[in-house]
């Protein structure tokens, strides 16, 4: 019984060490992004858990005045990542959401790229990252 107790300590001991050599790998990062145009706001964040592994959320919120807006076609990008969507009506909140997970290695950049459009209209401007999270 101590023999196994023994082992599975030194198994733990090596993970734990193993990880730290690794940069804290296993440990959660969360990265806060930020951006607004002239009817549109858009707040994302990445969480990025273990080693290859990644939580988007997004949240788009209208704040023009149209009424009864119809997203046709939205794109959320950097130079590495991507996610999009279309077809869609606004919640009660006048907005839109989306959560997707993923496996790669996410390396986050300062900005991305937000474009939209919308019962004719078109937008398209800078998130960034939040400097302060």
């Amino acid at each position: 019984y101590k023999i196994f107790a023994l082992l599975i300590l030194l198994g733990v001991i090596t993970f734990l060490i193993y990880n730290y050599i690794n940069n804290y790998r296993f440990a959660s990062e969360v990265y806060s992004f930020r951006g607004e145009g002239q009817n549109w706001v858009v707040t994302s964040k990445y969480t990025s858990i273990h080693q290859d592994n990644y939580r988007h959320e997004i949240k788009i919120e209208y704040t023009g005045d149209d009424k009864n807006v119809l997203v046709d076609h939205w794109y959320f990008h950097s130079s590495l990542f991507g996610t999009g969507g279309g077809g869609e009506t606004l919640d009660d909140n006048n907005q839109l959401s989306k959560r997707e997970d993923g496996t790669f290695m996410f390396t986050p950049n300062k900005m991305h790229t937000f474009e939209i459009e919308w019962n004719g209209n078109k937008e398209t401007f800078d998130v960034n990252l939040f400097e302060d999270y």
